[in-house]
């Protein structure tokens, strides 16, 4: 009988080896590869973003900011003119009126038709004002139907047009323009906000 180490083997015939294809390994090799290429592109950069550049962005950001801010300032000062004979009524406008009110409201609605993106705080001034302005209009479409209606939508105007300007006002401070003050005629109406966010 054979050796303990050749018992139960053919003479001659080496042990078997796992078979394992060259082409398995190469293929799965060039996956991982580019798994791992992918990932650095898409993270990798990002930790070796410098303070500097961060700073940098900020800066630029502020800076736009900033004159976006000056920007909307005047809009809202040239759309407060417009409005503020249809805001300041105190009785039910005539046919004649309503026509004149109309061509007012869509110019200051022209005004804030463009909406460029800034920061939170000009952004939501913005918006803001576009939204009172929007108030105004569906107003006057209300009036020849019910008065009652259209006052009503003429007053939630005049709040929200407070509150816009009241972040106008936040997004000044915050630019370094300081207090800018674009409200229109204080009326007293429940939540109308007054200069400084004074109920």
């Amino acid at each position: 009988m054979g050796s303990p180490k050749t018992r139960g083997r053919l003479p001659d015939r080496s042990p078997r080896r796992p078979h394992t294809s060259p082409g398995v390994w190469g293929s799965g090799g060039i996956l991982i590869g580019l798994v791992l290429g992918v990932l650095g592109a898409l993270v990798v950069p990002g930790w070796f973003d410098s303070p500097s550049r961060v700073e940098e962005l900020e800066r630029e950001y502020a800076a736009r900011d900033v004159s976006l801010t000056r920007d909307l300032v005047a809009l809202a000062e040239q759309a407060r003119t417009d409005v503020t004979e249809m805001v300041s009524a105190t009785t039910a406008p005539t046919s004649e009126q309503l026509v004149s009110w109309k061509s007012a409201v869509d110019r200051a609605a022209a005004r804030f038709a463009e909406r460029p993106s800034g920061g939170t705080e000009v952004n939501l001034a913005r918006s803001g004002f576009a939204g009172a302005v929007s108030l105004l209009d569906r107003a006057l479409a209300a009036y020849p139907v019910s008065v009652p209606l259209g006052e009503s939508l003429r007053k939630d105007a005049v709040v929200a047009w407070s509150v816009a300007a009241n972040q106008l006002d936040l997004a000044g401070i915050k630019g370094g323009l300081g207090h800018v003050h674009v409200f229109l005629p204080t009326q007293g109406l429940p939540g109308e906000m007054e200069e400084h966010g004074h109920p």
